[in-house]
């Protein structure tokens, strides 16, 4: 199961991401935004995306772009699924001042006045053209890209050299060129979903900054302007799990860094993960990880 956890990145980029789901192992990237752009080919099977507080149940071939900071979740639903994952940065696309293209194009890209659109499909002009431009790229860094096979479902592939940059970057201008010549680049509207997404990212940010304090559902939700029930649902639902189980998760996320990295005492790393009762930290441990934490120390160190 891939996940997808960080909030910014320092990955080079841009980067290809493919995953073949099947019934042993399914694509799964859990709640997150980054500091990039990702553009999706949703090549075949059923995939359940959640984008800034949407739903989108796809079932048949599509592009979806994720604009940076977007707050999104993915999970394959079929027994076979296959997507491929283009992360880019447009600042890689910046050109000189006063030329067409960046007064144009991509400058009004950069600073939100202009927008890819959220999806293309089948029924949208120029979508042949853009999968066609899409799928040159993928072909290209399955040939020649560098393979990091982190997981059976996932791959990652970079580039090395000045002309694999070269070749990748002349393509995209393609790609971006097929959409403008259809119309679907077009002028940014200012969306409520955006306002809930950034207060949920507001959230999760103050989450794993204080996770190593006491925190409660009134501290949360405070940090949301909603009451404390509402903001439970409202969180459970685009999240996918509460928050105070996800507050959880991080904290045993961190403990296991503590684990594997240091030789503090398993009653000292509870305390230093945000819990101030070692029987409660030893059953939450259990219940995430399936394990005791001083069965997965060992087993680490093996």
């Amino acid at each position: 199961m891939k996940t997808e956890q960080n909030t910014t990145s320092s990955i080079s980029l841009p980067v290809l991401y493919s995953s073949l789901s099947g019934k042993r192992e399914r694509l799964a990237v859990e709640a997150t935004w980054h500091d990039y752009d990702e553009l999706i080919y949703f090549q075949e099977g059923e995939f359940q995306l959640y984008l800034n507080l949407k739903e989108k149940l796809i079932k048949e071939e599509s592009l979806y772009f994720i604009p940076r900071g977007c707050f999104h979740r993915l999970y394959a639903t079929s027994d076979k699924a296959v997507q491929h994952s283009l992360c880019f940065r447009l600042e890689d696309f910046s050109f000189a001042e006063g030329d067409f293209l960046e007064q144009d194009f991509f400058g009004p890209l950069r600073n939100g006045s202009r927008f890819f659109p959220e999806d293309i499909s089948l029924n949208d002009m120029g979508f042949i053209e853009a999968v066609q431009s899409f799928s040159r790229l993928v072909q290209y860094f399955h040939k020649h890209g560098t393979n990091d096979k982190s997981i059976e479902a996932s791959k990652k592939y970079g580039l090395r050299g000045l002309a694999q940059h070269m070749y990748v970057r002349a393509e995209m201008l393609h790609l971006f060129a097929t959409l403008e010549s259809m119309g679907l680049i077009r002028d940014k509207s200012p969306l409520e979903e955006e306002r809930k997404s950034e207060l949920l990212k507001n959230c999760i940010l103050f989450m794993e900054e204080h996770y190593r304090e006491r925190l409660y559902i009134h501290d949360l939700s405070s940090r949301c302007q909603l009451n404390e029930q509402y903001f439970t649902r409202f969180f459970g639902n685009h999240v996918g799990i509460p928050p105070l189980e996800y507050l959880n998760r991080y904290r045993v996320k961190m403990a296991t860094e503590l684990m594997v990295h240091t030789e503090e005492k398993i009653i000292d790393i509870a305390k230093n993960t945000g819990f101030h009762n070692q029987g409660n930290f030893i059953k939450t441990f259990k219940a995430i990880m399936g394990e005791t934490p001083n069965q997965y120390r060992k087993r680490m160190q093996e």
